[in-house]
């Protein structure tokens, strides 16, 4: 059975695509080709790990990775799934990105009206989707894994910090994974825009498709909707830039709200992240790129 020696595990809209991309990128790290999250600790544990093995190399092909893993960032926040993890996977390597968490907000935010046709304005999002400001919760959430796992299987990363300075984070990574080989054209992989800010002119029906694509991941027909993105369908719903941002009042209200976590936090990690103070409003296009 091969079951996979690191996760990165969150958090959600804090770099994790990006994680994703210069993962696939390395030739010593196998990540699924068959879907980027694979939700089994979360969503699907109850398929046994039979169903999860399937996602990963076996026999001589897993000897040709130094790590093999999955990038699922619902894990990080989703109850139980630490203490799941552990009864499957105890040695396991967990990686973690964490951004500023009223930019995680709001970017998730970008994501639902780009991706669901969500139609209500930020304040009211938040007011009556409260785990969307509660996934911004680090510390506690980190405090559930260190609960199960020593903090030596766990890299925390900074979103923030990891945009400026790749290579000095690409190379806590690369030891922190045991990988031998340095990563190629690290300035392509971080230029590419992943997870943009457009907005399907057609929002409804991509909302639609969305929501179809996930029935068919969970009935587990990925080749269907990889089919369907190799074809270029996702281009005939149009593209929009969104055009609103987040206000310095609400920036500075979320802040607040953020405060004493972020204090935790930095006593947990033993570092300063005082780059999350509020600042300048930036545009959507800045808040989305390189971010899942």
């Amino acid at each position: 059975m091969t079951l996979p020696n690191f996760l990165v595990i969150g958090a959600q809209r804090a770099g994790t695509t990006l994680l994703h991309t210069l993962l696939e990128a390395h030739p010593e790290v196998y990540v699924p080709k068959r879907r980027k999250e694979v939700h089994y600790f979360d969503w699907y544990y109850g398929r046994g790990p039979e169903w999860y093995e399937s996602f990963f190399p076996s026999g001589d092909e897993a000897t040709q990775y130094r790590a093999i893993g999955e990038v699922t960032p619902d894990y990080l926040f989703t109850p139980d799934v630490a203490q799941r993890i552990h009864t499957v996977l105890p040695q396991c390597r967990l990686i973690v990105s964490l951004r500023n968490p009223t930019t995680r907000a709001y970017s998730w935010y970008l994501y639902a009206r780009r991706s669901f046709n969500e139609r209500r304005s930020f304040e009211t999002y938040i007011e009556q989707e409260p785990d969307v400001l509660r996934r911004g919760c680090y510390h506690s959430q980190l405090m559930a894994y260190l609960d199960y796992f020593p903090k030596t299987q766990l890299c925390i990363l900074i979103y923030e910090e990891m945009i400026r300075q790749p290579e000095r984070d690409l190379e806590r990574i690369a030891g922190f994974l045991g990988l031998a080989a340095a990563w190629n054209d690290i300035p392509a992989l971080f230029g590419q825009r992943l997870n943009s800010s457009e907005q399907p002119y057609l929002a409804t029906a991509f909302a639609l498709a969305r929501q179809l694509g996930t029935i068919l991941r969970h009935h587990d027909q990925d080749w269907l909707v990889e089919s369907a993105k190799r074809l270029g369908l996702t281009g005939l719903f149009g593209k929009r830039h969104l055009a609103d941002q987040m206000t310095a009042e609400m920036r500075c209200r979320l802040a607040r709200f953020y405060a004493e976590d972020v204090r935790r936090l930095e006593d947990l990690l033993e570092r300063d992240l005082s780059l999350w103070t509020p600042g300048p409003a930036t545009p959507p296009a800045t808040l989305q790129q390189n971010a899942g």
